[in-house]
């Protein structure tokens, strides 16, 4: 399989001025950014790349977690434990995933499958790729302000690792079912719910943090990783350093199912786990407890309105590590460390707000759809005003507009009304390749002028970046 290697990448300011790539320098089908470490850097095993989908549905349906529900939906009371049943059951293999790198890339990883359209960096687009060593994609980058009350001493990024089960795997097999990796051609399907995920879908992904145990002590005993990745500042990547092997440490690890009996209302439950170095266990991974889930966006409950009043579709573990419950959504709704769900300095009614719990799991994964060959942004993943810019100008919480965000919808349906938009099923990660292969199509650089398209994806760069800081 071949790669493309850029070997520049420019600071997000200056590409809107960039030639645009054609359709044929991108490789859908990459394992990586193209930046290989040398042996006298790194001389491990790399990531590999398993785009091998699935053709159908294994029978019967393995979903072990559904005996904590006796036929029920979820609750508050059964949450706990339904979240220790989601990592009972990928224990084997994530526990290696997880802890034993070097070996989880020498393993047959039997059953978890990666995204294609991820593997190499995008700059028309923003995205910066897999590394080559463990596959992670570039994450949130937070001020070591966010997190003073652990001990947090420098500024902290995260690069995460996203792998689907089987069956969540055939949803993607669906989608780049016309892909060819000898061709290197590969448009997706999408107008018969092929982006749609079937019952028992897992999605797991699991997030390093740059900073090390002696700059933030809550991670004394983390589990460790090497990645190869540029140094990064408050502003982004700095792209004209070179990248360097980095050592990282695990704080988070989210399990994503795809439960109509759990989340009538969603089909969905976002469960996280973080580390807790006092938690009891042999190593890492058993130190990985749950910080809570979420099935649902509360809709009935306005906590700017009346912040005393419960959340009945979250469940936050009253035992979790402190620094893990900072970064909290709106009223408390499930987010976990990284996901920046609290927005700083942004505007309200008019006034600079220095900090405003503005999002969560799923009111962020619930924008998500995709508009074919089209000029036009979609939903924001914040509730802010557009146009989208620095600072954000947010609508008034508990507001209408605001709730339009924390409503419960089945992931067939979008939250934008726009004529044509796609549902994609929760999945932000599906929106950004897609957006990636956009990016490269001829029919939408033919359709606008090069003024016209230099200025969507500048600005498709901008709600990216607001995502990541």
């Amino acid at each position: 399989m071949s790669l493309v290697c850029r070997k520049q990448i420019l600071p997000a300011v200056l590409i809107a001025t960039l030639s645009l790539p054609l359709a044929a320098e991108v490789n859908p089908f990459a394992v990586n950014d193209g930046n290989i470490p040398d042996a006298s850097e790194y001389d491990g095993p790399l990531f590999r790349f398993d785009y091998q989908y699935p053709d159908n549905i294994q029978e019967p349906l393995e979903m072990p977690w559904r005996e904590v529900l006796n036929g029920m939906p979820l609750n508050k009371a059964k949450a706990h434990d339904y979240v220790l049943a989601l990592k009972q059951f990928v224990e084997d293999p994530m526990r290696i995933f997880v802890t034993q790198p070097e070996v989880w890339n020498q393993h047959p990883q039997t059953g978890w499958y990666s995204m294609l359209w991820a593997g190499e960096d995008i700059p028309v687009t923003g995205w910066e790729g897999r590394d080559a060593i463990y596959g992670t994609y570039t994450g949130q980058i937070q001020a070591a302000s966010v997190y003073a009350d652990s001990g947090l001493t420098v500024d902290v990024r995260n690069h995460a690792a996203i792998y689907y089960n089987q069956t969540a795997a055939y949803a993607l097999g669906q989608v780049w079912q016309d892909c060819d990796a000898v061709t290197g051609s590969c448009s997706p399907s999408l107008l018969a719910g092929e982006a749609q995920f079937p019952e028992g879908s897992v999605i797991i992904k699991a997030a390093a943090a740059t900073a090390t145990p002696e700059e933030w002590p809550v991670l004394e005993g983390a589990a460790a990783w090497q990645i190869y990745r540029r140094p990064f500042n408050q502003q982004g990547t700095i792209h004209d350093q070179p990248p360097v092997v980095t050592d990282v440490r695990v704080a988070i690890f989210d399990i994503i199912v795809k439960d109509s009996v759990a989340a009538p209302d969603t089909g969905w439950v976002f469960s996280t786990l973080v580390y807790d170095r006092d938690a009891l266990g042999d190593d890492a991974w058993d130190r990985m407890v749950p910080l809570g889930a979420m099935w649902g966006l509360d809709p009935d409950v306005n906590s700017a309105l009346h912040p005393e009043q419960p959340l009945q579709q979250t469940y936050v573990n009253p035992e979790a590590p402190a620094y893990a419950t900072v970064t909290l959504g709106y009223g408390g709704r499930l987010s976990g460390p990284f996901d920046i769900a609290v927005k700083n300095d942004v505007y309200v009614d008019g006034k600079l707000v220095k900090s405003l719990r503005s999002s969560s799991c799923m009111s962020c994964h619930g924008t998500v759809a995709y508009l074919p060959n089209s000029d036009k942004m979609l939903t924001y993943f914040y509730p802010a005003k557009p146009p989208i810019s620095t600072p954000l100008n947010m609508y008034t919480p508990g507001s209408d507009d605001w709730n339009a965000w924390f409503t419960n919808r089945w992931g067939d349906q979008t939250q934008t009304s726009e004529t044509g938009a796609i549902a994609l099923d929760y999945s932000t990660f599906m929106e950004m390749v897609l957006m990636n292969y956009a990016s490269q199509q001829s029919q939408q650089q033919n359709q606008l002028s090069d003024e016209a398209y230099e200025q969507f994806w500048k600005t498709w760069r901008l709600h990216i970046q607001a995502f990541r800081h």
